[in-house]
């Protein structure tokens, strides 16, 4: 089934979208915490960067003091204060 016939698919049937398409989930409080769902891997770690890969590409996370909080196979948190969220293709 290609790309674009499973999101209309997904659309037309109101399903949750990073469930069936497998893509990433982020959720922000603030500039304090990300949760992210559906990664792949933690790609590089330190107190001032985080790389994650995704199924969209790598995700970038910059700022201060982060930290890696709960890591489960479905999902991760980082705490600290969050300067930039980016994808990297």
């Amino acid at each position: 089934m290609g790309i674009d016939i499973k999101r209309n698919f997904v659309d037309s049937l109101k399903l949750p979208r990073e469930v069936i398409l497998d893509l990433p989930l982020l959720s922000m409080t603030g500039r304090e915490e990300i949760i992210i769902e559906n990664f792949k891997g933690i790609l590089e770690y330190s107190s001032d960067k985080i790389r994650i890969n995704t199924k969209c590409g790598i995700l970038k996370i910059t700022g201060k003091s982060l930290v890696l909080g709960q890591v489960t196979s479905e999902c991760l948190s980082i705490t600290g204060v969050v300067s930039s969220v980016e994808f990297i293709s």
